[in-house]
């Protein structure tokens, strides 16, 4: 008779770390429209990551996916031809996650993350 509550409490204490370690994962997500504030502080902490340079973002940035790639423009030639170059720089891709009530915005290629003030994101 001991034993049934032995593993009723062991069960109880296995399913709430469960949820607790569920809590600490962060999903892709998304923003929602007009999110204006949460789009100028990605600007923002895009611009800090990347040393004060300053970087074109959509005004739609994060609202269909939760990935943000920025990459070099292509050279054109006066002929109208795209000009391929040799040193063509693989390009920086910064993903939106939600972890609990927080966004954050991740940067893949170093895997550094920024907590975000906003908490409009939704998981995606």
């Amino acid at each position: 008779m001991v034993i049934k509550p032995l593993i009723l409490i062991s069960l109880t204490v296995s399913l709430l770390s469960a949820c607790s370690l569920r809590a600490n994962e962060s999903v892709a997500a998304l923003l929602p429209e007009n999110s204006s504030a949460a789009r100028a502080e990605i600007v923002e902490t895009v611009s800090k990551a990347l040393g004060g340079k300053k970087v074109p973002i959509a005004q739609d940035v994060f609202q269909e996916s939760s990935k943000l790639l920025l990459a070099s423009a292509p050279v054109t030639s006066p002929a109208g031809v795209k000009v391929i170059s040799k040193q063509a720089k693989q390009a920086l891709v910064f993903e939106l996650r939600k972890q609990g009530d927080n966004c954050i915005l991740k940067r893949l290629d170093t895997e550094q993350e920024w907590l975000l003030k906003t908490k409009l994101c939704i998981e995606k």
